[in-house]
Parts: C-alpha cells; structure tokens; sequence
C-alpha cells in the first residue's frame, strides 16, 4: 500500500516557497511526480518523493 504525504508536508520537506513548489508541481519540472487527487485534496507518494531526492541529490554530486 502506498504511504501518502500531504501537499504541505511534501513542501516543507523540500524547504522550498509556496510559489516555487507550486511550479515544480504545475510543470513537473525535473521529474517530479505527479500528484495523487483525493476529492480535492492533494498528495504525493512518499516513495516515490523519497527517489526524486535521492535523484536531485546524485545529479547535483555528479555535476560538481
């Protein structure tokens, strides 16, 4: 079963301003997973946050 993380806790996860994860989110830029609708409220798979992470992570080493 999949563990859902709220919107907001995703947000603050990424210590990342409202407007900037919102157009992470809208865009989908870099990958980011698509969010999980569940009447209106949104959320997102943890696991799958947890690889975009880790992901994120490994390029910026990569390129450093």
């Amino acid at each position: 079963m999949k563990q859902l993380m709220k919107s907001e806790t995703v947000r603050e996860k990424l210590d990342m301003p409202r407007s900037s994860f919102e157009r992470l989110v809208k865009l989908r830029t870099k990958g980011f997973p698509a969010p999980v609708y569940i009447s209106r409220s949104r959320f997102f798979d943890a696991a799958e946050i947890e690889a975009w992470m880790t992901g994120l992570a490994d390029r910026a080493a990569n390129e450093a």
